[in-house]
């Protein structure tokens, strides 16, 4: 009849071969799996890899058997439909590079075609050649989602290395630092050598994402961590090396409002270097320019550690200045701060733009009403103690 299409009849018997064929290699799946392993032992990561033979053989088989009835569109059994992805998984545990696990899945097809083309009686050979696409599909479906299954391994493992590496960072920054176990099991996830120095950072709040961006254009975003939010930076001081900044310092942390802790000697050191910054790095405001050190914040830190000896202390050694007025008593402590800073009466009177003689001057006076020598390093410790714990302006001494 002229209206039968001319190809209908050709392609039943096309799928009579393919289907011969698909069995004839399901039979003989042993053989072509020998091979497979002949094969695969010669692809880079395989060679002495964590992956023994019989794992092997057992994927070989399960993913030879599932190509084979995806080409020959046999149902398939329950047993087969997770094969790609629980192999991509498997191989991402063992360790087996990407690159190589993705050769050795793509070498089926050579095998597969070899071994089919070996089954297929001679005169059908032309029409089956025609249906290489079959199993060049079977195979790219099956690579891929071997692939999607490695890739979504790896993403699993780094989540749970991270939340590991979370986990052991949080005990030992709340912990002595004496756990020799925890130490060890710390640096190895952190991948540091817990006898290295170290340098510890917390940015202040207001300089946060200042510090996170030059972290991050300086190459040490990595050793960031956030804890109840504060930002810190916990970073291996490194020896020096052609090039880098030199052992101890970090130049860009100078442009930062941050505490930079004295530098931990160890990892048994950081906890307590971290307590240390943690109560420093709130003395940072938004007028402080920089890194600050103990050496600008121990007067804050002091003062809030001393308690209720603190306003005690302030009022003993400043109460006497309520005598005189306001004016003057600021003009006083303004003296005293820039002869604390300097120590030196020259550079007290070029800052303030007044002569020697009037800092000498003040100093005097302040010593007459409190009885406390800016000049004897006893009674200027106890002055600086009590500026830092005066009540703010406006609160009564």
């Amino acid at each position: 009849m002229p209206n039968v299409e001319p190809s209908a009849p050709e392609r039943a018997p096309m799928r009579s071969v393919v289907s011969d064929v698909v069995a004839d290699c399901l039979a003989d799946i042993d053989s072509i799996t020998d091979q497979f392993l002949l094969d695969v032992r010669e692809i880079e990561g395989y060679a002495g890899s964590t992956v023994d033979g019989q794992d092997l053989r057992d994927t070989a088989v399960a993913s030879l058997e599932l190509l084979l009835r995806l080409v020959g569109e046999l149902p398939l059994p329950e047993r087969l439909t997770g094969v790609s992805d629980s192999l991509g998984h498997r191989r991402a545990r063992q360790g087996v590079p990407l690159e190589s696990l993705l050769k050795a899945v793509r070498m089926d097809f050579r095998l597969l075609w070899v071994a089919m083309l070996e089954k297929v009686p001679a005169a059908s050979l032309p029409d089956f050649t025609k249906d290489a696409v079959r199993v060049w599909e079977a195979v790219e479906f099956h690579t891929i989602r071997v692939h999607a299954g490695y890739l979504d391994e790896l993403a699993s493992m780094a989540q749970a290395k991270e939340q590991q590496r979370a986990f052991l960072l949080s005990r030992l920054l709340t912990s002595d630092g004496k756990d020799a176990q925890l130490l060890g099991q710390a640096a190895r996830a952190l991948g540091v050598d817990p006898e290295s120095q170290f340098i510890v950072a917390v940015a202040a709040d207001h300089a946060q994402q200042a510090f996170r961006n030059r972290a991050m254009a300086a190459g040490v975003g990595q050793h960031l961590h956030e804890r109840e939010g504060a930002l810190i930076l916990i970073l291996e001081d490194l020896p020096a090396r052609s090039g880098k900044d030199p052992a101890g310092t970090r130049p860009w942390l100078d442009q930062q409002g941050c505490f930079l802790a004295p530098p931990a000697r160890s990892l048994a050191e950081v906890p307590l270097m971290l307590r240390i910054a943690l109560q420093s790095v709130e003395a940072l405001t938004p007028e402080s320019s920089g890194r600050q050190t103990i050496r600008d914040t121990w007067g804050h830190v002091a003062a809030a550690q001393l308690g209720e000896f603190g306003p005690v202390l302030a009022q003993t050694v400043l109460g006497p200045l309520s005598a005189i007025s306001d004016h003057e008593r600021d003009r006083l402590i303004e003296t005293l701060q820039s002869y604390f800073s300097s120590g030196s009466v020259s550079d007290t009177a070029k800052e303030l733009y007044c002569h020697r003689n009037t800092v000498l001057n003040r100093l005097a006076r302040f010593e007459q009403l409190t009885g406390y020598s800016p000049n004897k390093p006893v009674d200027a410790a106890a002055v600086l103690a009590a500026l830092s714990c005066q009540a703010p302006v406006g609160e009564s001494s």
